[in-house]
């Protein structure tokens, strides 16, 4: 497509710039006002442009897929601790493959031959056995059970019985719960698309199953564990800490938001065509939370003043490293003292009102000296309302509002430095949709949440994550079961 031809922003012939010279110093002034007004306009826009072209996920909170893969990114140091040598590390419960002591199939193998000697080996004394172990799993083919329901007449009356199948089999021919629950696994945790999954049953098992049949599959399991879903939420309402977070997602072309909450303990899922508190009064959470809640200071969050909040600075890194590469000195300082005290409360968990005090003011002089550099603005001319203000003084106005909740970690050794839990929880929903591209219905899109949101907790509380989905099948929460 042709590039369209811009006008020239300015184009005065010289005798019309003589003619404005000559009709005064009003309008020349006038002009002059006018044209640096634009001028400056134009400037702030090539700023806001080089900022955009600048930035990335590692000095913004853009994600990695938006990043220009042509760009060599800057080395940036990470907040995780140096794991030494590679492979595994000291105190690594290791899984190498061992022998058992009751193999399922026993095959001997007899000496054969003879020995350098001359004589025949066959008839030797066995004195011992030298062991190998394969471990291998069958040639998976399906297996089809017919039950025959006894059919009988009253001798008396000449009524007809027929004895009860068991509970699903309501059609001639179905399909059980093992190759459902496999089904699920495949779809909703190792995120397989239908067409794939269809392949995956005609190559591996030799049997073809309709992606009609797949879609009821998953629409019946998620009837099944939707109740157990929703008591993970009176369990999040009960914990001291929970993460929160939200992130866009396309459903039947259109965005909507993935709201999640959870911890180390539970996941909960929720879509909804509104971002803010709205989605988050019908997620039924946070109304009722009291504890911590962690999260990026999404403005809706602060609505809820019942419970305490906590601010990830993995965020505030980002943001900060982007104006420590712009040569700000302030940002360099803040970002220091954060990683500071990261640093601090990851060898002693615990630590003095006196340490925690320091790190706050610490935080406030850094903050002040930022606010030096990028003081508010101003109205320069009467417009309608409040003055836009530069990114840099919003962080900083941002950290300084906020510093009992950004430094809340120091104080709680139960709330973390980031919300990289929610994250985490986000990242299967952007699997999802690099795997689909988008839910084409808001059936779909719920019943993914309810299932991630199950199989989710399931892991987390340590559940091995296909029997957790034979469980649901089944009509067992093993939600409920303390692996402990």
């Amino acid at each position: 497509m042709k590039a369209k031809k811009r006008e020239p922003f300015l184009d005065f012939t010289v005798d019309q710039l003589n003619a404005i010279y000559d009709s005064g110093k009003k309008i020349t002034v006038d002009l002059l006002i006018i044209l640096i007004d634009k001028i400056n306009h134009l400037e702030a826009r090539v700023q806001e442009l080089e900022e955009q072209v600048s930035k990335d996920s590692h000095n913004s909170n853009k994600p990695p897929s938006s990043d220009n893969p042509y760009k060599e990114k800057k080395k940036t140091k990470s907040l995780r601790k140096k794991g030494g040598k590679a492979g595994g590390q000291d105190g690594h419960k290791g899984a190498t493959l061992k022998q058992i002591l009751d193999p399922d199939i026993t095959i001997p193998l007899n000496v054969r031959g003879k020995c350098s000697c001359g004589l025949d080996l066959s008839a030797a004394e066995c004195v011992g056995h030298e062991k190998r172990q394969q471990f291998d799993i069958p040639e998976i083919n399906i297996t089809v059970t017919e039950y025959q329901a006894d059919v009988v007449i009253c001798s008396k009356c000449g009524k007809r019985h027929t004895a009860r199948f068991p509970e699903g089999m309501g059609t001639p021919a179905f399909y059980g719960p093992n190759i459902k629950s496999l089904i699920v696994y495949l779809k909703h945790y190792g995120f397989i698309s239908y067409e794939r999954l269809a392949e995956f049953f005609e190559d591996v098992i030799g049997h073809s199953i309709s992606q009609g049949t797949f879609v009821n599959t998953v629409n019946e399991y998620a009837k099944k564990v939707e109740p157990y879903v929703e008591s993970i939420k009176d369990d999040l309402i009960n914990e001291k800490v929970v993460h929160f977070d939200e992130t866009g997602l396309r459903v039947e072309g259109s965005l909507y938001w993935l709201h999640n909450a959870g911890n180390d303990s539970f996941t909960y899922y929720f879509i909804h065509k509104n971002r803010g508190k709205i989605a988050m009064e019908e997620m039924g959470i946070l109304p009722f939370f009291s504890g911590v809640a962690v999260h990026d200071h999404w403005d809706s969050y602060y609505l809820y003043s019942v419970c305490l909040h906590s601010l990830c600075n993995t965020h505030h890194l980002r943001e900060l490293i982007y104006f420590e590469e712009q040569d700000e000195m302030w940002a360099k300082k803040i970002k220091k003292c954060l990683l500071n005290a990261k640093e601090e409360i990851d060898r002693n968990p615990i630590l003095s009102e006196l340490r925690i005090l320091y790190y706050k003011h610490r935080l406030k002089r850094c903050i002040n000296e930022g606010l030096k550099m990028h003081p508010y603005k101003n109205k320069e001319h009467r417009t309608r309302g409040r003055p836009k203000q530069s990114k840099a003084h919003n962080l900083l106005m941002r950290l300084k509002n906020n510093i009992a909740d950004v430094m809340r970690f120091l104080s709680d050794k139960d709330v973390p430095f980031d919300n990289n839990s929610a994250e985490r929880n986000n990242r299967m929903m952007k699997v999802q949709q690099k795997v689909s591209g988008t839910f084409r219905s808001k059936q779909g899109a719920k019943n993914f949440c309810i299932i991630r949101s199950y199989l989710s907790t399931a892991r987390k509380r340590e559940h091995s994550v296909y029997r957790a989905v034979v469980a649901g099948f089944k009509g067992f929460n093993i939600l409920k079961l303390n692996t402990s």
